[in-house]
């Protein structure tokens, strides 16, 4: 059966793929979904300077979990098998590399009005993954959002039940 990777950053473009993603699973289109959040690289920035390195992966994968809130709540809700991923390192070479570590036969991204126009004309993330991965890159268009809600509260407690997501060091 088919394996997806969906990159999930707590944005409502990554909900939107997660559940696509979830949509495809109810179907029986899917067996299995890989969430990944990518974080920046821990050599990078000013907390190189001012924390340790077992502090900046705490702190990283803290963000991870964090972001991956949302779309865990979508594939719990619908009763999807996945496996969250924190990854580390620059966006694309880390999707890429996580896609082929777990055998994934596609790779779902949601992409938000401006994403979809940079990619029409060959720029931004999306087109850089398409141009460069070796199996199909679906984007999934973000719904528009109107007003906003909390939903911290939910998020925040089902936190603490979870499983921890796995941490991949950035590559080489």
């Amino acid at each position: 059966m088919i394996t997806l990777l969906v990159t999930v950053d707590g944005s409502d473009a990554a909900a939107a793929a997660a559940r696509h993603a979830a949509f495809l699973f109810r179907e029986g289109s899917v067996a299995r979904v890989v969430l990944l959040n990518v974080q920046e690289s821990l050599q990078h920035g000013r907390t190189v300077a001012f924390r340790s390195l077992g502090d900046q992966r705490e702190l990283a994968r803290r963000h991870g979990e964090s972001e991956l809130g949302e779309a865990r709540d979508i594939l719990e809700d619908s009763c999807v098998a996945y496996t969250a991923v924190i990854g580390v390192g620059a966006i694309v070479p880390t999707i890429l590399r996580v896609a082929e570590a777990s055998q994934c036969d596609g790779i779902v991204l949601g992409t938000t009005f401006w994403s979809r126009l940079n990619a029409c004309f060959g720029g931004g993330l999306p087109a850089r993954l398409m141009r460069r991965a070796r199996v199909p890159v679906t984007l999934v268009r973000a719904p528009r959002v109107v007003g906003c809600g909390d939903g911290m509260a939910t998020r925040a407690s089902r936190l603490t039940q979870r499983r921890p997501a796995t941490m991949l060091p950035a590559a080489g």
